[in-house]
């Protein structure tokens, strides 16, 4: 421990001699005056250490101390409390006796280490509630987290108690090779193959249109079931539409089935499939699944004209084609329509140039809205001419690379998180070098970044130009972004659906109603039900001074009343979880005298992945075990891990000296003293009448 500054000892001395000649100077005259030499000699000590130690603490002097922290050895349980845990024969073990068995092993461990526990499945939360809901297994994102929050702690083991069953994430053996301490397993589940019958997988497409028929697929697991017979039944609410029976054919069979649907009426439907039950099925809850079919009324039509072959041509192509609602033509430049009036969208690809300039007028003058993706073959001067909204001032040869940032204030429409965050990753583009002048009321999705360097010049944007919106994207070689989408995540996933939102945007037609609720028909159960308001006055101006009342109602007719937040411009409500099954809302607003009033519904979609496999993967709890010097360790001698983990002679507890810098000036010990200081000096001054 001790005194600290920034400046030489040499400033000490002067505080010493600041306050003796302080002293000095105010009692020089005081001992002429008959003043007593001890009393004297007492107020000017008392001035001299008073004023020295203020002169002292300008200083800024800091008490240095060195403390020592002992840590206790950590070890770190991380328990599996998804569903596939106790969806096996042996449920009741994992209800009653195991949770048991691991507040036992704590306490054990307790004696010489610190125990931090954890719950995974689809996420990840403290402690252990044994109440098996995960709805998802994720075990490598468990072990990057325990690596993040323990690398530098006195770690001493990991113990992981699973079945082995993961269906998100990447695979645990290699996200758990970070761990640097021992990591102990405990194997749950059966590794054996049950008798059981299970749909596997329902493929079908999100929305289907009015008039149209639409395939629906469902993938048969039959195991041990050699010769055995179901009958798989599909139903729309009470009405049942088709059975087919399905014969398994071996004793490990899995077989296609497929339906064949029309879209008759608009709206959001709800299907049931369903597997009759067999003799001596393991399990009964895969034996059925959900789907949810989206009817629209008509596909939107968008044009994609190019002048010569390009790989962003494929990108924008194949991005939309995964989506069924848009109907996509391919036109050369040498091939263009006379009217434009059955388009919803026109994409126009490095184009106009210089010759064909003219062509465009017409497309211009349309009430088709426009995405314009400007590369090095687009006439930039050819283009301002047509006045698209964004005027370029550059240089036919100049371009830069151009990072996409993502503008946090754009709110045209919702951008999923995880496509921003893969939006940071992807490669720039080539843009044009130049001053890029636009409207103030233009939105910008992103700004591009020059170096390490973010402008306020805009890569992705949109604008209306009279009625007609307008999109760009100052920027060629988008390719790779679709290439570095997939070198990410293995699929195009954040790409295709940045197009499909964009394209969505522009093609929709505006919604001219006062009152506008959107919310996300299909929610499964692990999610939040959110739901976003806009409410205009008569000017189409966005106001959110009323208050907007929602009730939402189950199939029971139990109902949820709710108001909405405010946001700065608009509404927001999150009315949390909601149990599996269909809802309806009733949403109002008064706004003066008039009432406006939407209504709606959504399905909570159950999520079955983890009934869709329930052969526990005891060899990956082995293998991770093993190549981190540990061990698997049988449930039925859970009681004995916790001597296995003291008796390494790698447990001790670690030393930790760490110093300390406190302020000198907050401490109130030295406040009291300068005051007492000052104020005998008063007292006596004082009483000796001066």
């Amino acid at each position: 421990m001790g005194l600290v500054t920034e400046y030489p000892l040499g400033f000490v001395l002067l505080c010493l001699l600041i306050g003796a000649i302080y002293a000095f100077i105010l009692y020089f005259r005081d001992i002429r005056q008959g003043l007593k030499q001890m009393t004297h000699r007492v107020m000017l000590v008392f001035r001299f250490l008073a004023v020295s130690l203020i002169a002292f603490l300008l200083l800024g002097p800091m008490i240095k101390q060195s403390d020592k922290l002992v840590e206790k050895p950590i070890v770190i349980l991380g328990i599996d409390n998804s569903r596939s845990i106790v969806l096996t024969s042996d449920s009741n073990y994992y209800k009653t006796q195991f949770p048991e068995s691991i507040k036992l092993l704590v306490e054990a461990l307790q004696q010489k280490c610190d125990v931090k526990t954890y719950s995974f499945g689809s996420n990840l939360s403290s402690g252990f509630d044994a109440t098996f809901s995960g709805i998802k297994t994720d075990m490598s994102s468990f072990f990057n987290e325990v690596n993040t929050r323990f690398s530098n702690r006195n770690a001493a083991a990991l113990v992981v108690a699973s079945d082995g069953i993961y269906n998100e994430g990447t695979d645990p053996f290699y996200a758990a090779r970070k761990i640097t301490f021992p990591v102990y397993t405990i194997p749950l589940g059966d590794t054996l193959l049950k008798k059981d019958i299970l749909i596997r997988k329902v493929m079908v497409n999100k929305s289907a249109y009015k008039g149209d028929q639409f395939p629906v697929e469902a993938l048969i697991e039959m195991n041990k079931c050699a010769g055995a017979v179901t009958k798989l039944t599909l139903s729309q609410g009470s009405q049942l539409i088709e059975t087919k029976e399905i014969r398994a054919n071996s004793d490990h069979s899995i077989q296609k089935v497929a339906f064949m649907l029309e879209a008759k009426d608009l709206g959001v439907f709800k299907y049931s499939m369903k597997l009759s039950e067999i003799e001596g099925e393991g399990s009964k809850m895969n034996n059925y699944a959900n789907f949810i079919v989206e009817i629209l009324d008509a596909r939107q039509k968008i044009a994609l004209i190019v002048g010569s072959p390009h790989p962003d041509v494929m990108a924008v192509q194949k991005g939309l084609e995964g989506s069924s609602h848009f109907e996509i033509e391919l036109l050369h430049v040498s091939d263009l329509p006379k009217t434009y009036d059955k388009y919803d969208l026109v994409i126009l690809n490095q184009l106009p140039t210089v010759t064909n300039v003219a062509d465009f007028v017409p497309l211009f003058k349309s009430k088709a809205s426009l995405l314009i993706i400007i590369g090095s073959l687009t006439d930039i001067n050819a283009l301002n001419t047509l006045k698209p909204g964004l005027i370029i001032n550059a240089s036919k040869s100049s371009f830069l690379d151009s990072q996409p940032i993502f503008n946090e204030d754009f709110s045209l429409f919702t951008v999923d998180k995880k496509v921003i965050e893969a939006f940071k990753e992807f490669p720039p583009l080539q843009s044009p070098f130049g001053s890029y002048q636009f409207s103030p009321l233009t939105d910008v999705l992103f700004y591009q970044r020059i170096g390490n360097i973010t402008t306020r010049t805009p890569l992705v944007m949109f604008t209306r130009v009279a009625d007609k919106k307008v999109g760009f994207i100052a920027g060629e070689n988008i390719w790779r972004w679709r290439i570095s989408d997939y070198v990410r995540q293995s699929n195009h996933e954040s790409f295709d659906l940045l197009i499909d939102k964009i394209a969505q945007y522009l093609s929709t037609k505006d919604d001219k109603s006062f009152f506008r609720i959107h919310l996300n028909n299909r929610i499964s159960e692990n999610e939040p039900v959110e739901l976003e308001a806009e409410v205009f006055n008569a000017s189409y101006e966005l106001i959110n001074e009323p208050d907007i009342n929602i009730t939402i109602s189950d199939a029971e007719n139990k109902t949820y009343p709710f108001v909405f937040g405010k946001t700065p411009n608009a509404y927001y409500l999150n009315a949390g979880l909601f149990p599996v099954g269909e809802y309806s809302y009733k949403a109002s607003v008064k706004v003066g005298s008039e009432l406006y009033q939407k209504s709606g519904k959504f399905f909570i979609e159950q999520v079955n992945i983890e009934s869709s496999n329930l052969v526990a993967d005891h060899n990956i709890l082995f293998r991770i075990a093993s190549s981190h010097d540990g061990e698997m360790i049988d449930k039925a001698d859970i009681d004995k891990l916790a001597d296995k983990i003291l008796a390494r002679e790698d447990i001790r507890s670690v030393s930790i000296y760490r110093q300390k810098m406190t302020d000198l000036i907050g401490n109130p010990w030295l406040f009291v003293m300068i005051l007492a200081l000052l104020a005998a000096e008063w007292v006596i001054r004082k009483r000796e009448g001066m």
